[in-house]
């Protein structure tokens, strides 16, 4: 019998891996035994969800971020590996902006141009982090089970990290995969140590893998994202089913508005008030509905918001109560929602999201957030720098033209009213948003995935 190690540390993990048909492919085979790493207060949750006798649930604590002072100077190094626009960019929002510091700025930079530009320095500082570093907190469980395979579904999380150092030194398979379109261009995360293998969702995160973190093409395997898979293969309630759950008139239009959170856009409040104002004063059409989608993660604080009765609050989510610790997960309730929120919806908008490739997998119109709401904000603290080179991964969408971007009230209030209008203006745009991200559009995402895994299991 083969065995693969997941660890399962984070909501998107458990959505993407265990609540897809990867975990379904892997234990259809009933010669493979999939070991799967929870955090010990999800422990009993995730058992009672996944009852089955080729699946072994393991619960552990959350690790420390570093092991010892030479682990963190390793961990630091690794911030340097990734010389991107948008690494450079928040390295000046940092250190020049927020810590007005230029002289750790200018050594910042420097770090930067020695270990981002050149692959000798990473190669030698990859060596001596997997030799010097000894850590043997989860040993027992790879003396325990003998994995064939490790699967780390974010590999840039410090759980998966400290599973992909185990088993490198115990000479057991790895693959990984990047979890969001971001993660690599963003710059945050130490990609310290490599997996034999990596998953990919498409085209574009495989040539950032390649270009940025060293994977070698024959590495690399393009997969689609297996999430989407659940907007192909589920079905959708009825308009009025939908409108009735939110308490809104299925006569009218839907506008939704979904929220990135305070943290990125702090001012998506006045920008949700001057959206009613608008139906208010006739700019926007009276049979208009506006959904406010809070981010599941990153509320938007709603304190000084007084709406009219065109605006609807959707913070629908499953929270898991425990006695001394409350939890979010994605359930396939959470999935059902999201889809059907999307494909009622007659125009969506958003700030520099995912949700614009979640909405043209709907072929909804798109528009988005370019402007600070009431407020006029410096450029480094403006979400206009979502929408400008320093933002990297956001730059295909863009180059699609799938979506029209805001840059004030007027021109969002114009863009609503000409998709509203017209709703298949850009429809063609929007086909290459999903082209480009989504690989293959098919349902069979996780099951690739799946297939991939046993092949590499031996």
């Amino acid at each position: 019998m083969k065995t693969i190690f997941i660890p399962i540390f984070y909501r998107p993990q458990a959505r993407n891996v265990l609540r897809t048909d990867i975990l379904k492919t892997l234990i259809s085979n009933k010669d493979v035994r999939v070991i799967i790493f929870v955090p010990i207060e999800k422990l009993e949750e995730y058992k009672n969800e996944f009852q089955n006798e080729n699946i072994i649930f393991e619960g552990i604590d959350e690790p420390l971020e570093f092991i010892s002072r030479m682990d963190k100077l390793f961990g630091r190094l690794a911030l340097f590996y990734i010389d991107s626009p948008t690494g450079r960019f928040n390295r000046k929002e940092w250190l020049l902006y927020g810590k007005k510091s230029p002289a750790r700025y200018l050594i910042s930079m420097f770090f930067l141009l020695l270990f981002g530009n050149i692959k000798i320095f990473r190669t030698i500082t990859r060596f001596f982090d997997f030799y010097f570093i000894k850590d043997n907190r989860y040993q027992q469980y790879f003396e325990k089970y003998q994995p064939n395979l490790i699967f780390l579904s974010n590999f840039t999380t410090k759980i998966d990290r400290a599973f992909l150092r185990h088993a490198k030194k115990n000479k057991i398979f790895s693959v990984g995969m990047i979890n969001a379109w971001d993660n690599i261009t963003l710059a945050k995360y130490p990609f310290r140590i490599l997996p034999d293998k990596l998953i990919a969702y498409n085209k574009i995160i495989k040539e950032e893998a390649e270009k940025y973190i060293d994977m070698q093409e024959k590495d690399i395997f393009i997969s689609g994202w297996p999430h989407f898979d659940h907007y192909v293969n589920s079905k959708r309630i009825s308009r009025e089913e939908f409108c009735k759950k939110l308490g809104i008139n299925s006569q009218k239009r839907i506008l939704l508005f979904a929220s990135i959170g305070s943290t990125l856009n702090p001012t998506e409040w006045q920008t949700l008030s001057l959206l009613d104002k608008a139906i208010l004063d006739g700019r926007l059409p009276d049979d208009l509905t506006i959904i406010f989608r809070q981010h599941p993660t990153e509320k938007t604080k709603m304190e000084n918001v007084k709406t009219s009765g065109h605006v609807v609050i959707d913070d629908s989510k499953t929270i898991i109560k425990k006695e001394d610790k409350n939890y979010s997960e994605i359930l396939k309730s959470d999935m059902d929602h999201l889809a059907d929120s999307l494909f009622h919806s007659d125009v969506t908008i958003n700030t520099c999201s995912t949700m614009s490739i979640d909405a043209a997998v709907f072929d909804k119109p798109i528009v988005n957030i370019a402007f600070d709401g009431l407020e006029q904000k410096p450029f480094h603290q403006s979400v206009r720098k979502f929408y400008t080179i320093h933002h990297v991964h956001y730059q295909p969408i863009m180059k699609t033209k799938g979506v029209k971007i805001a840059y004030n009230i007027d021109e969002l209030v114009k863009y609503i009213n000409m998709y509203l209008e017209n709703p298949s203006l850009d429809k063609d745009n929007r086909k290459r948003i999903v082209e480009e991200q989504c690989y293959k559009l098919d349902g069979r995402s996780g099951q690739r995935i799946g297939e991939y895994l046993l092949l590499c299991a031996g």
